[in-house]
Formats: structure tokens, C-alpha cells, sequence
């Protein structure tokens, strides 16, 4: 009699606990699937190896600084390369304008770049991200003066400039400014560094 009662209760409890783990079908179920949203993630800027340099704000972009036996080396220039760069420094003072593509009119950042290339017998496109997508990459122990820089300002702006040398380059800023002179070292540039590319074989 026990083992008959003790059967009954347990067969009882399974039944129950079977019915609680099963969902509901009765449309009163609350539970939803839950799904994380997973922002894509930007294309992974790159590099170049830092180098310490006091900047007008007295502050060192980074601790580390590269070692003088990897500091790179500044190749003979082809003649494209003396050219290109002979040109883009006698742009220097010229003042920024958007869609400018002639030291009488101005430039903005691409189309200084499309005017110096032209002069050196080169057509490249005109807008930076199409400069940016079009052009051959290159690393940073390949990069010589005449090569170029880009750069992501923010989501909508892109930025590119020359290579001349010694780590520094020639750009088109912004309004308001003038054709100059920029280090890569520049913590914000550094910062906001995607590629060096280059339309010179």
C-alpha cells in the first residue's frame, strides 16, 4: 500500500515538472527571443611606426620612438618623384578651396593632389576616396617623397597629402587655410591615418 502511494506522488511530480518545462501554447506566453544588435565594426586602420617629437603643445605622441637604424630611408626620388615634389612646394601659401584645382583658384586637399600628378604627366581621380581606393598601397618601409597619405576625418571626410620627406607632408587643410607643410607625427593626424598609396610605378 506505501509503495502504491509512493509510485502515485512520484509520478505525480514528474508530470508536473514535465509540464512547467514545456512553453506554453496558449498564446499567453511572454517570452521572446532576445538579440543582441552588433554594430559593424570599421575597417581597421593602419599604422606607421611612431616616432617622438615635441609638439607645439609640448606633449610626445608616444613613448615609443623608432629605433634610428629603422628610420626610413630616403630613397633616390625617380624623376616623377623630384618633380612632384618641386611642384607641390611651390603650392605652399596657396589658400584652401573646396573643389580648387589650380593655384589661382585654390585647392582643396584632392585636387592639389590631382593638379601635382597631372603636371607630372599622371591623371588620377578627383575625389580623395576614390584617390584612397584607386591607388597602389604601400608600407611604410616602401613609402619615398611623391607617394601619398590618407587619412579618415570622420565618417563623411576623408583627407589626403604628399609625402616629401623626413616624415613630413604637404597638404590643403581646410577653409580658411593655406597649402602647407604637416608632420606625420602630429598626434592628430596620427590618429586619423588609413593608407599610404602611390600612382608612381
Amino acid at each position: 500500500m506505501i509503495k502504491a502511494i509512493t509510485l502515485t506522488i512520484l509520478s505525480s511530480i514528474i508530470l508536473f515538472i514535465s509540464g512547467c518545462s514545456q512553453p506554453q501554447r496558449n498564446g499567453s506566453d511572454q517570452r521572446t527571443k532576445s538579440y543582441a544588435y552588433r554594430t559593424p565594426q570599421p575597417q581597421k586602420q593602419t599604422q606607421y611606426p611612431p616616432q617622438v617629437t615635441q609638439q607645439q603643445d609640448n606633449t610626445a605622441v608616444t613613448s615609443q620612438s623608432l629605433p634610428p637604424q629603422t628610420k626610413l630611408p630616403l630613397n633616390s626620388p625617380a624623376p616623377a618623384r623630384n618633380q612632384m615634389v618641386g611642384i607641390i612646394k611651390g603650392t605652399l601659401g596657396t589658400p584652401y578651396k573646396w573643389g580648387g584645382n589650380s593655384p589661382q583658384d585654390g585647392f582643396d586637399c584632392s585636387g592639389l593632389m590631382s593638379y601635382i600628378h597631372k603636371n607630372a604627366g599622371l591623371k588620377i581621380p578627383r575625389t580623395t576616396a576614390l584617390q584612397r581606393d584607386n591607388s597602389r598601397t604601400i608600407d611604410y618601409n616602401q613609402l619615398q617623397p611623391g607617394d601619398m597619405l590618407f587619412f579618415k576625418i570622420n565618417r563623411k571626410t576623408n583627407h589626403v597629402g604628399m609625402y616629401i620627406g623626413d616624415r613630413k607632408f604637404i597638404h590643403a587643410p581646410s577653409s580658411g587655410k593655406t597649402v602647407t607643410v604637416a608632420s606625420m607625427d602630429s598626434s592628430y593626424w596620427y590618429k586619423r591615418f588609413v593608407k599610404f598609396g602611390t600612382y608612381i610605378q
